[in-house]
């Protein structure tokens, strides 16, 4: 109910001198005005920029160890994200990719973002796909608030001359424009300048091949991306005959970067049965005694960590997992 008070005061030689004039709504002052004979002044009450409360640091675990998702998560949530086919043409020709985006996705919010890499002999379609549904794991984790609304996408190496070693090419040249320009990250557009300023809210892991492409991702794209999650795989490049040989291609990398240890993070995890891990473990262990590396999965103090699974195998069913546990370690520094 609008209510309006209006007062006037006259001066002793009977001329209007002035007035004030207050309208109030809901028993709230909108607006007043002071009248006078030369100017008539508005005054609306201050308005008071909301205050940004201060980002409270993550509880993080400093030596994360396995734990599979609850058998719920993997069934379908009343929250549930979209998963998006897109067609895009890029260096390689034409491709498709897939893009999940979180219950409510809203155009006008920034969000994270994280590539994840399917396997050999698989493509684009497999994370989201039966065998995996990643996309329930991510609904449940996000509605029970263990990990922020984001997006994943799930590009392919496949076809057109790609392949894992040199997918980072297609990574920096077509997808990431595509999908950025498309969807709503913290990018400001998809020029260069602002794909590196937005490298702390973009990750990109990957599975076995996969795996492959996250550590050439790691070699060339370090500038557009923080944080990696190679899962069940090595660094595959000339000359890397060693897990040492590894390392000093990495260490080299990250020289020619001028980047400190502040500014990329390494959840790297497998099985102790995987047939990955005899090639992994040792690359790890040499990374571990790099002064590039601070090993710990507590990423406010370091920035590598390698979760090892007892007992489990080269297989998507037990790697899903692996993201469960890593991923909400990301994008808090």
């Amino acid at each position: 109910m609008k209510k309006i008070l209006f007062t006037a005061a006259l001066l002793a030689c009977g001329l209007f001198a002035s007035a004030q004039l207050y309208i109030y709504k809901d028993g709230q002052l909108r607006f007043s005005m002071d009248e006078t004979p030369d100017s008539v002044v508005f005054h609306a009450p201050a308005v008071q920029e909301p205050v940004e409360e201060p980002k409270v640091p993550y509880n993080y675990d400093a030596n994360l160890q396995y734990h599979a998702a609850p058998n719920e998560y993997l069934n379908g949530c009343q929250q549930a994200g979209r998963v998006i086919t897109e067609y895009y043409n890029g260096i390689r020709g034409n491709k498709t990719l897939k893009v999940y985006v979180p219950y409510g996705y809203d155009e006008n919010k920034k969000y994270n973002i994280l590539y994840l890499m399917h396997g050999g002999s698989e493509n684009e379609n497999t994370i989201f796909g039966n065998d995996v549904m990643l996309q329930n794991i991510l609904d449940h984790m996000i509605m029970n608030g263990e990990l922020e609304p984001l997006i994943v996408v799930t590009p392919t190496f496949n076809g057109n001359g790609s392949e894992a070693q040199n997918f980072y090419e297609e990574f920096r040249a077509s997808v990431i424009p595509f999908v950025e320009g498309k969807y709503s990250t913290y990018a400001e557009s998809t020029s260069e300048a602002d794909i590196k300023a937005s490298r702390r809210h973009r990750a990109y892991g990957g599975f076995s091949m996969g795996c492959v492409s996250t550590w050439n991702v790691f070699l060339y794209c370090l500038d557009i991306c923080a944080y990696f999650m190679p899962l069940s795989g090595d660094l595959w490049c000339n000359g890397c005959n060693s897990g040492q040989d590894k390392a000093r291609t990495i260490d080299d990398a990250i020289a020619k970067s001028g980047f400190t240890t502040r500014d990329y993070f390494i959840f790297a995890a497998t099985g102790s049965d995987d047939i990955a891990y005899p090639n992994e473990n040792p690359q790890i262990q040499a990374m571990k005694n790099s002064s590039n590396f601070v090993y710990t999965s507590d990423f406010s103090k370091g920035n590598l960590y390698f979760m090892v699974a007892p007992g489990l195998t080269h297989w998507w069913g037990y790697v899903r997992h692996y993201v469960y546990d890593g991923l909400p370690y990301f994008f808090h520094e």
